[in-house]
Protein backbone atom coordinates (compact mmCIF):
# COMPACT_ATOMS: atom_id res chain seq x y z
CA UNK A 1 0.00 0.00 0.00
CA UNK A 2 2.90 2.47 0.67
CA UNK A 3 3.72 2.83 -3.28
CA UNK A 4 -0.27 3.68 -3.59
CA UNK A 5 -0.25 6.11 -1.30
CA UNK A 6 3.13 7.90 -1.46
CA UNK A 7 1.84 11.09 -2.42
CA UNK A 8 -1.41 13.20 -1.21
CA UNK A 9 -2.87 12.84 -4.70
CA UNK A 10 -2.57 9.05 -4.83
CA UNK A 11 -4.40 9.17 -1.86
CA UNK A 12 -7.60 10.41 -3.36
CA UNK A 13 -8.31 7.13 -4.95
CA UNK A 14 -9.36 6.38 -1.28
CA UNK A 15 -11.31 9.17 0.06
CA UNK A 16 -12.46 12.38 -1.32
CA UNK A 17 -12.70 15.85 -0.03
CA UNK A 18 -12.19 16.30 3.95
CA UNK A 19 -14.33 12.78 4.32
CA UNK A 20 -13.93 11.64 8.42
CA UNK A 21 -11.08 9.23 8.13
CA UNK A 22 -11.72 7.94 12.01
CA UNK A 23 -13.45 5.14 10.62
CA UNK A 24 -10.44 3.65 9.05
CA UNK A 25 -8.19 3.51 12.15
CA UNK A 26 -7.68 1.17 14.90
CA UNK A 27 -6.35 0.77 17.71
CA UNK A 28 -5.15 4.60 18.57
CA UNK A 29 -2.58 4.74 21.15
CA UNK A 30 -1.39 8.09 22.50
CA UNK A 31 2.10 8.52 22.45
CA UNK A 32 4.03 11.13 25.29
CA UNK A 33 5.17 14.20 23.46
CA UNK A 34 6.45 17.94 24.11
CA UNK A 35 5.52 20.96 22.91
CA UNK A 36 1.66 21.59 20.89
CA UNK A 37 1.69 18.17 19.23
CA UNK A 38 -0.25 15.35 20.08
CA UNK A 39 1.09 12.00 18.63
CA UNK A 40 -0.88 8.62 18.69
CA UNK A 41 0.04 5.02 16.99
CA UNK A 42 -3.24 3.90 14.98
CA UNK A 43 -4.14 0.61 12.39
CA UNK A 44 -5.34 1.20 8.99
CA UNK A 45 -5.17 -1.06 5.76
CA UNK A 46 -3.21 -3.60 7.86
CA UNK A 47 -0.48 -1.73 9.10
CA UNK A 48 0.83 0.83 11.72
CA UNK A 49 0.52 4.80 10.90
CA UNK A 50 1.64 8.05 13.35
CA UNK A 51 -0.80 10.57 13.76
CA UNK A 52 0.17 14.13 14.32
CA UNK A 53 -1.92 16.50 15.59
CA UNK A 54 -2.46 19.43 17.66
CA UNK A 55 -3.10 19.22 21.30
CA UNK A 56 -6.88 20.13 22.74
CA UNK A 57 -5.34 23.45 23.92
CA UNK A 58 -3.83 24.19 20.57
CA UNK A 59 -6.83 23.25 18.19
CA UNK A 60 -8.15 26.67 17.37
CA UNK A 61 -5.22 28.02 17.64
CA UNK A 62 -4.82 29.45 13.61
CA UNK A 63 -1.34 30.19 14.15
CA UNK A 64 -0.56 26.38 15.37
CA UNK A 65 -2.76 25.04 12.88
CA UNK A 66 -0.82 27.04 10.27
CA UNK A 67 2.49 25.68 11.48
CA UNK A 68 0.69 21.27 11.45
CA UNK A 69 0.08 22.38 7.57
CA UNK A 70 3.80 23.61 7.17
CA UNK A 71 4.87 20.97 8.46
CA UNK A 72 3.09 18.49 5.91
CA UNK A 73 3.59 20.57 3.05
CA UNK A 74 7.31 20.07 3.49
CA UNK A 75 7.28 16.88 4.68
CA UNK A 76 4.82 15.81 1.15
CA UNK A 77 7.53 16.81 -1.25
CA UNK A 78 10.47 14.68 0.31
CA UNK A 79 10.82 11.46 -1.08
CA UNK A 80 13.97 9.67 0.37
CA UNK A 81 14.44 6.47 2.55
CA UNK A 82 16.17 7.94 5.05
CA UNK A 83 13.43 10.86 5.55
CA UNK A 84 10.16 10.31 7.10
CA UNK A 85 7.27 9.78 4.67
CA UNK A 86 3.98 11.61 5.14
CA UNK A 87 1.03 10.22 3.09
CA UNK A 88 -2.12 12.63 4.09
CA UNK A 89 -3.29 15.69 6.06
CA UNK A 90 -6.74 14.60 7.27
CA UNK A 91 -9.55 15.03 9.66
CA UNK A 92 -9.44 12.25 12.71
CA UNK A 93 -12.16 12.24 15.03
CA UNK A 94 -11.37 13.73 18.45
CA UNK A 95 -8.18 14.61 16.98
CA UNK A 96 -8.61 17.05 14.65
CA UNK A 97 -6.86 17.81 11.66
CA UNK A 98 -4.09 15.05 11.65
CA UNK A 99 -0.55 14.37 9.33
CA UNK A 100 -0.37 10.74 8.51
CA UNK A 101 3.18 9.67 8.94
CA UNK A 102 5.07 6.32 8.31
CA UNK A 103 5.16 4.25 11.54
CA UNK A 104 8.83 3.72 12.40
CA UNK A 105 10.07 0.78 14.54
CA UNK A 106 13.54 1.27 16.60
CA UNK A 107 15.19 3.68 18.58
CA UNK A 108 16.06 7.14 18.50
CA UNK A 109 19.44 7.47 17.86
CA UNK A 110 20.22 9.66 21.57
CA UNK A 111 19.01 6.02 23.33
CA UNK A 112 21.02 4.27 20.34
CA UNK A 113 24.10 6.46 21.36
CA UNK A 114 24.11 4.97 25.11
CA UNK A 115 24.78 1.46 23.96
CA UNK A 116 28.20 0.62 22.64
CA UNK A 117 28.68 0.27 18.85
CA UNK A 118 32.01 0.15 16.97
CA UNK A 119 33.52 2.95 14.94
CA UNK A 120 32.73 1.81 11.72
CA UNK A 121 29.06 1.61 12.69
CA UNK A 122 29.39 4.86 14.37
CA UNK A 123 30.79 6.40 11.05
CA UNK A 124 27.99 4.51 9.12
CA UNK A 125 25.18 6.41 10.47
CA UNK A 126 27.17 9.88 10.11
CA UNK A 127 27.59 8.73 6.82
CA UNK A 128 23.76 8.29 6.66
CA UNK A 129 22.74 11.61 8.09
CA UNK A 130 24.50 13.90 6.44
CA UNK A 131 23.35 11.81 3.42
CA UNK A 132 19.57 12.64 4.76
CA UNK A 133 20.40 15.88 5.54
CA UNK A 134 22.40 16.73 2.51
CA UNK A 135 19.03 15.68 0.05
CA UNK A 136 16.34 17.90 2.59
CA UNK A 137 18.85 20.86 2.22
CA UNK A 138 18.61 19.89 -1.84
CA UNK A 139 14.81 20.37 -1.15
CA UNK A 140 15.65 24.01 -0.14
CA UNK A 141 14.85 23.12 3.48
CA UNK A 142 16.25 24.21 6.84
CA UNK A 143 15.36 21.05 9.32
CA UNK A 144 16.22 23.91 12.27
CA UNK A 145 15.73 21.51 15.47
CA UNK A 146 18.54 18.55 14.29
CA UNK A 147 19.46 16.41 17.81
CA UNK A 148 19.88 12.67 18.39
CA UNK A 149 15.90 12.58 19.91
CA UNK A 150 14.81 13.52 16.26
CA UNK A 151 16.56 11.02 14.43
CA UNK A 152 15.08 7.19 14.72
CA UNK A 153 17.67 3.84 14.19
CA UNK A 154 15.39 1.18 12.32
CA UNK A 155 17.87 -1.72 12.19
CA UNK A 156 20.86 -0.73 10.63
CA UNK A 157 19.00 2.84 8.34
CA UNK A 158 18.39 5.92 9.82
CA UNK A 159 15.36 8.35 9.19
CA UNK A 160 15.45 12.15 9.88
CA UNK A 161 12.14 13.38 11.97
CA UNK A 162 10.23 15.81 13.37
CA UNK A 163 9.72 19.23 10.66
CA UNK A 164 7.75 21.19 12.97
CA UNK A 165 10.24 23.70 13.26
CA UNK A 166 11.73 23.11 9.37
CA UNK A 167 11.20 25.92 7.10
CA UNK A 168 11.82 26.88 3.77
CA UNK A 169 11.74 30.28 1.67
CA UNK A 170 8.29 29.60 -0.27
CA UNK A 171 6.81 29.65 3.68
CA UNK A 172 6.02 33.41 5.70
CA UNK A 173 5.25 31.55 9.03
CA UNK A 174 7.30 30.73 12.22
CA UNK A 175 10.25 32.93 10.48
CA UNK A 176 11.93 33.30 14.34
CA UNK A 177 14.54 31.35 16.10
CA UNK A 178 14.15 28.64 17.18
CA UNK A 179 16.14 24.95 18.30
CA UNK A 180 17.15 23.37 21.10
CA UNK A 181 19.41 24.25 23.66
CA UNK A 182 23.29 22.57 23.43
CA UNK A 183 22.25 21.64 19.36
CA UNK A 184 21.13 25.29 18.36
CA UNK A 185 23.92 27.64 16.80
CA UNK A 186 25.24 30.86 18.91
CA UNK A 187 24.79 32.82 16.06
CA UNK A 188 20.61 31.65 15.40
CA UNK A 189 19.27 28.09 13.68
CA UNK A 190 22.17 26.57 11.84
CA UNK A 191 21.90 22.79 10.82
CA UNK A 192 25.52 22.55 9.94
CA UNK A 193 25.99 23.70 13.90
CA UNK A 194 23.77 20.72 14.83
CA UNK A 195 25.40 18.40 12.64
CA UNK A 196 28.52 18.97 14.33
CA UNK A 197 27.54 18.51 17.73
CA UNK A 198 25.82 15.11 16.78
CA UNK A 199 29.41 14.29 14.81
CA UNK A 200 31.05 14.89 17.57
CA UNK A 201 28.70 12.76 19.83
CA UNK A 202 29.67 9.86 17.55
CA UNK A 203 33.22 10.01 18.29
CA UNK A 204 34.06 9.46 14.68
CA UNK A 205 38.13 9.57 16.00
CA UNK A 206 40.69 12.37 16.44
CA UNK A 207 40.98 12.61 12.46
CA UNK A 208 37.98 13.49 11.64
CA UNK A 209 37.92 16.20 14.67
CA UNK A 210 39.62 19.09 12.29
CA UNK A 211 36.64 18.81 9.91
CA UNK A 212 33.58 18.40 12.81
CA UNK A 213 35.37 21.95 14.46
CA UNK A 214 34.54 23.41 11.25
CA UNK A 215 30.99 22.62 11.79
CA UNK A 216 31.11 24.97 14.75
CA UNK A 217 32.77 27.88 14.00
CA UNK A 218 31.21 30.98 13.00
CA UNK A 219 29.05 30.82 10.53
CA UNK A 220 31.06 32.51 8.07
CA UNK A 221 33.81 29.96 8.45
CA UNK A 222 31.62 27.10 8.48
CA UNK A 223 31.26 24.10 5.89
CA UNK A 224 28.79 25.58 2.71
CA UNK A 225 27.06 22.22 2.28
CA UNK A 226 26.72 18.81 4.06
CA UNK A 227 28.32 17.85 0.86
CA UNK A 228 31.48 19.26 1.35
CA UNK A 229 31.36 18.36 4.93
CA UNK A 230 31.25 14.26 3.78
CA UNK A 231 34.09 14.79 1.56
CA UNK A 232 36.32 15.88 4.07
CA UNK A 233 35.06 13.11 6.75
CA UNK A 234 35.66 10.84 4.39
CA UNK A 235 38.96 11.80 3.43
CA UNK A 236 40.16 11.93 7.21
CA UNK A 237 38.58 8.39 7.76
CA UNK A 238 41.14 6.94 4.82
CA UNK A 239 44.19 9.36 6.54
CA UNK A 240 44.95 6.73 9.64
CA UNK A 241 45.57 4.05 7.32
CA UNK A 242 47.63 5.76 5.06
CA UNK A 243 49.77 7.42 8.01
CA UNK A 244 50.06 3.67 9.56
CA UNK A 245 51.87 2.49 6.30
CA UNK A 246 54.06 5.41 6.12
CA UNK A 247 54.97 5.33 9.94
CA UNK A 248 55.69 1.83 9.62
CA UNK A 249 58.01 2.24 6.86
CA UNK A 250 59.56 4.78 8.34
CA UNK A 251 60.32 3.17 11.61
CA UNK A 252 61.94 -0.32 9.86
CA UNK A 253 64.15 2.24 7.79
CA UNK A 254 65.20 3.99 10.96
CA UNK A 255 65.82 0.92 12.57
CA UNK A 256 68.23 -0.33 9.39
CA UNK A 257 70.11 3.08 8.97
CA UNK A 258 70.28 3.47 12.78
CA UNK A 259 71.78 0.25 13.12
CA UNK A 260 74.25 0.21 10.31
CA UNK A 261 75.29 3.70 11.86
CA UNK A 262 76.10 2.02 15.79
CA UNK A 263 77.98 -0.97 13.80
CA UNK A 264 80.44 1.31 11.34
CA UNK A 265 81.27 3.58 14.27
CA UNK A 266 81.92 0.96 16.60
CA UNK A 267 84.45 -0.77 14.36
CA UNK A 268 87.92 0.11 14.18
CA UNK A 269 89.83 0.39 10.72
CA UNK A 270 91.02 -3.08 11.20
CA UNK A 271 87.81 -4.73 11.31
CA UNK A 272 86.85 -2.70 8.01
CA UNK A 273 86.41 -6.44 6.10
CA UNK A 274 84.39 -7.85 9.08
CA UNK A 275 82.41 -4.74 8.81
CA UNK A 276 81.63 -5.03 4.67
CA UNK A 277 80.54 -8.06 5.19
CA UNK A 278 78.08 -7.38 7.37
CA UNK A 279 76.83 -4.72 5.71
CA UNK A 280 76.02 -6.58 3.00
CA UNK A 281 74.41 -9.39 4.75
CA UNK A 282 72.35 -6.38 6.35
CA UNK A 283 71.26 -5.31 2.49
CA UNK A 284 70.67 -8.16 1.61
CA UNK A 285 68.17 -9.11 4.62
CA UNK A 286 66.55 -5.37 4.19
CA UNK A 287 66.11 -6.55 0.27
CA UNK A 288 64.45 -10.31 1.19
CA UNK A 289 62.29 -7.93 3.24
CA UNK A 290 61.35 -5.72 0.82
CA UNK A 291 60.40 -8.74 -1.56
CA UNK A 292 58.44 -10.45 1.25
CA UNK A 293 56.63 -6.36 1.20
CA UNK A 294 56.27 -6.89 -2.64
CA UNK A 295 54.42 -10.07 -2.29
CA UNK A 296 52.18 -9.29 0.26
CA UNK A 297 51.09 -6.38 -1.44
CA UNK A 298 50.78 -8.02 -4.38
CA UNK A 299 48.42 -10.76 -2.61
CA UNK A 300 46.52 -7.90 -1.21
CA UNK A 301 46.08 -6.69 -4.97
CA UNK A 302 44.91 -9.65 -6.02
CA UNK A 303 42.49 -10.21 -3.23
CA UNK A 304 40.89 -6.69 -3.30
CA UNK A 305 40.50 -7.25 -7.37
CA UNK A 306 38.40 -10.62 -6.40
CA UNK A 307 36.31 -8.72 -3.96
CA UNK A 308 35.75 -6.58 -7.03
CA UNK A 309 34.45 -9.09 -9.05
CA UNK A 310 32.28 -10.83 -6.56
CA UNK A 311 30.78 -7.37 -5.97
CA UNK A 312 30.20 -7.16 -9.68
CA UNK A 313 28.93 -10.60 -9.46
CA UNK A 314 26.36 -9.80 -7.06
CA UNK A 315 25.28 -6.53 -8.83
CA UNK A 316 24.45 -8.69 -12.30
CA UNK A 317 22.27 -11.12 -9.47
CA UNK A 318 20.84 -8.64 -8.19
CA UNK A 319 20.11 -6.31 -11.66
CA UNK A 320 19.00 -9.56 -12.74
CA UNK A 321 16.11 -10.41 -9.76
CA UNK A 322 14.95 -6.53 -10.17
CA UNK A 323 14.15 -7.64 -14.13
CA UNK A 324 12.74 -10.29 -13.31
CA UNK A 325 10.17 -9.20 -10.76
CA UNK A 326 9.68 -5.90 -12.98
CA UNK A 327 8.24 -8.64 -15.63
CA UNK A 328 5.99 -10.29 -12.64
CA UNK A 329 4.88 -7.01 -11.74
CA UNK A 330 3.76 -7.23 -15.67
CA UNK A 331 2.05 -10.04 -15.97
CA UNK A 332 0.22 -9.31 -12.78
CA UNK A 333 -1.19 -6.13 -14.49
CA UNK A 334 -2.20 -8.12 -17.64
CA UNK A 335 -4.11 -10.29 -15.47
CA UNK A 336 -6.00 -7.84 -13.42
CA UNK A 337 -7.22 -5.97 -16.64
CA UNK A 338 -7.32 -2.90 -14.84
CA UNK A 339 -5.72 -1.26 -18.63
CA UNK A 340 -9.32 -2.55 -19.91
CA UNK A 341 -11.51 -1.87 -17.40
CA UNK A 342 -9.86 1.71 -17.40
CA UNK A 343 -10.01 2.04 -21.39
CA UNK A 344 -13.75 0.78 -21.69
CA UNK A 345 -14.82 2.50 -18.40
CA UNK A 346 -17.28 5.98 -18.55
CA UNK A 347 -17.14 7.03 -14.75
CA UNK A 348 -15.33 6.90 -11.46
CA UNK A 349 -18.04 5.06 -10.34
CA UNK A 350 -17.47 2.21 -12.16
CA UNK A 351 -14.19 2.01 -11.95
CA UNK A 352 -12.44 3.53 -8.39
CA UNK A 353 -13.10 -0.07 -6.43
CA UNK A 354 -11.61 -1.59 -8.98
CA UNK A 355 -8.75 0.70 -9.43
CA UNK A 356 -7.92 0.62 -5.97
CA UNK A 357 -7.96 -3.61 -5.72
CA UNK A 358 -5.73 -3.59 -8.57
CA UNK A 359 -3.26 -1.68 -6.62
CA UNK A 360 -3.43 -3.59 -3.52
CA UNK A 361 -3.53 -6.74 -5.68
CA UNK A 362 -0.10 -5.52 -6.73
CA UNK A 363 1.45 -3.98 -3.85
CA UNK A 364 1.17 -7.51 -1.94
CA UNK A 365 2.46 -9.08 -5.35
CA UNK A 366 6.01 -7.24 -4.81
CA UNK A 367 6.01 -7.96 -1.07
CA UNK A 368 5.28 -11.57 -2.07
CA UNK A 369 8.29 -11.13 -4.88
CA UNK A 370 10.70 -9.64 -2.43
CA UNK A 371 10.35 -11.72 0.53
CA UNK A 372 12.01 -14.13 -1.08
CA UNK A 373 14.83 -12.43 -1.44
CA UNK A 374 18.07 -12.29 0.74
CA UNK A 375 17.13 -9.68 3.93
CA UNK A 376 19.99 -7.34 2.86
CA UNK A 377 18.34 -6.62 -0.45
CA UNK A 378 14.54 -6.62 0.23
CA UNK A 379 14.39 -2.85 1.37
CA UNK A 380 16.43 -1.31 -1.94
CA UNK A 381 14.42 -4.04 -4.11
CA UNK A 382 10.87 -2.71 -2.59
CA UNK A 383 12.04 0.81 -3.21
CA UNK A 384 12.86 0.47 -6.53
CA UNK A 385 9.91 -1.81 -7.53
CA UNK A 386 7.74 0.99 -5.87
CA UNK A 387 9.02 3.38 -7.99
CA UNK A 388 8.82 1.12 -10.80
CA UNK A 389 4.88 0.65 -10.16
CA UNK A 390 4.55 4.20 -9.70
CA UNK A 391 6.11 5.37 -12.63
CA UNK A 392 5.11 2.32 -14.87
CA UNK A 393 1.12 2.40 -13.75
CA UNK A 394 0.01 3.98 -11.07
CA UNK A 395 0.88 7.66 -12.06
CA UNK A 396 -0.68 6.72 -15.76
CA UNK A 397 -4.07 5.19 -14.49
CA UNK A 398 -5.15 8.01 -11.49
CA UNK A 399 -4.15 10.29 -14.90
CA UNK A 400 -6.97 8.22 -16.38
CA UNK A 401 -9.06 8.30 -13.48
CA UNK A 402 -9.28 12.12 -13.14
CA UNK A 403 -9.58 12.66 -16.89
CA UNK A 404 -13.60 10.32 -15.85
CA UNK A 405 -16.23 12.14 -15.02
CA UNK A 406 -17.40 11.64 -11.50
CA UNK A 407 -20.75 9.39 -12.67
Amino acid sequence: MKAIMGTSSSESFFTTGDADASACFSELTPIASHGYSELVKAKRYGRWWLLKGLKEAYRDDGIYQALLKKEYDILCQMQHPMVVAAFSFEEVAGLGRCIVMEWIEGQTLKEWLKLPHPRSERRRMADMLMEALDYVHCQQTEHRDLKPSNVMVSGRFIKLIDFGLSDTHSHAILKADCGTEGYRAPDGPSDIYSLGVILSELRLGVFSRSAIRRCLAPREHRWRNVSELQKALHRSWRWPRLAAFFFLTACLLAVVIAGSLHYTTRRTQNQMQTMEATLTDSLRSTRVASEQTADSLQQRIAELEALQNAQELQEQQRQAMITRIQKSIDREVRKCGIVNVLETAGTRMAVGIRLAQAEQRLQQHIEQQVSQLAPSDRFSVMVQMQEYLKRTYTDRWEQRYNALPLY
